[in-house]
């Protein structure tokens, strides 16, 4: 790892750590420590060797995205050192076995175009990992959030409760949904962006409106977080951008897949100033295609 020495500065990058579904994103700050990638947060600091993170291939208008070994994900703006450090840990010491991998999968993505890109793309979803959902998920949710929802007016302590009664009955109603772990999340509607259904997002995070609570609201629910264990949401990117999941499983980075996610998922909205389909209409949600 003399290349990786070689770059070892005071020099620091910062970063959004994201860890978990459930946990808002942490700021911390980067810096290649001798051979390892120095990583400190607000309470911690972790040293992780640096041939053993994925680094991203990104052009310095893309999104990066360090994987770790835990599966958590460090979201970096582009910068030149950046750039530096990823070069220096793929060149420095890449186990065979990986580069086999990458490139056995690289042929195997070839050898399937012949049956079309989509179906190639969607027969390697199992190669994506877990995170990747979670974070195309959170990156859909902030531009909701941003754009076409406000916050819920319910009481904490009422969404809790819906939280508990929600979960009871899922259990009880729909017990074949086997979500390893789900995220319920409330919101409000304004206007001619009110949603017409539950809103499933890839990672597992479901959104319900305050103004849709009510008798069909188990049902629904029941309907995403189906439609969301077998990762729709995803599939429905491997079909529309088939190139970029392709690219994200051969080279392990999965930028443009997250960077494509909101105009491609955003036409399956179920908001009728998005879609187009007049309020009322039964329409296609995130997870559903």
């Amino acid at each position: 790892m003399d290349s990786i020495r070689e770059r070892t500065s005071t020099v620091s990058l910062q970063a959004d750590l994201f860890g978990s579904s459930t946990q808002p994103a942490q700021i911390v700050e980067l810096q290649i420590v001798g051979e390892r990638l120095q990583i400190r947060g607000e309470s911690f600091t972790q040293q992780i060797p640096a041939h053993q993170i994925r680094w991203p291939r990104t052009g310095d208008g893309g999104i990066c995205l360090l994987e770790l070994p835990d599966g958590a994900l460090l979201h970096c703006r582009p910068d030149p050192l950046l750039r530096q450090w990823s070069e220096a840990g793929r060149t420095a010491r890449t186990p065979w076995r990986r580069t086999l991998r990458h490139a056995g999968l690289a042929l195997a993505a070839a050898a399937l175009v012949w049956a079309g890109l989509p179906v190639a793309a969607e027969s390697l979803l199992t190669q994506v990992p877990g995170q990747i959902d979670r974070h195309v998920g959170q990156r859909l949710l902030d531009r909701l959030d941003a754009q076409w929802l406000e916050p819920s007016t319910l009481p904490p302590q009422t969404q809790q409760a819906w939280r508990r009664r929600l979960t009871n009955d899922v259990a009880q109603t729909c017990p074949a949904v086997r979500l390893p772990v789900w995220n319920l999340q409330f919101r409000h509607g304004h206007g001619e962006h009110r949603s017409t259904g539950a809103i499933g997002l890839p990672g597992g995070t479901v959104v319900l409106l305050d103004e849709q609570l009510g008798r069909s609201t188990l049902q629904a629910l029941c309907s995403e977080l189906g439609q969301l264990q077998q990762r729709q949401g995803m599939r429905t990117l491997a079909r529309n951008q088939p190139v970029s999941l392709l690219m994200g499983v051969a080279f392990d980075d999965f930028s443009s897949t997250v960077a494509v996610a909101w105009p491609v998922l955003a036409q399956h909205l179920p908001f009728a100033a998005l879609t187009g389909i007049p309020a009322g209409t039964s329409g296609t949600r995130i997870a559903r295609r």
